[in-house]
């Protein structure tokens, strides 16, 4: 599976083709199959989001693209 987080069409600043594995997009692949406790952990009080993906996390290390929430 290659290590990209978005499709063609992305336009963010992050090398979305070598995503690292901590990261939140790598880190809930494959849908429905992922470690939940783990990613819970990451999200439960979101202070980031990513520009690119969408999601959120408590600490920026753990986006490709993070952006302060508030």
């Amino acid at each position: 599976m290659e290590n990209s987080c978005c499709d063609d069409t992305c336009q963010c600043d992050c090398d979305c083709n070598n995503i690292p594995s901590d990261r939140m997009c790598q880190l809930t692949q494959p849908a429905h199959k992922f470690d939940l406790e783990e990613v819970k952990k990451l999200t439960s009080n979101p202070k980031y989001i990513c520009k690119c993906c969408g999601r959120t996390a408590n600490k920026k290390e753990n986006l490709c693209s993070p952006n302060p929430l508030h």
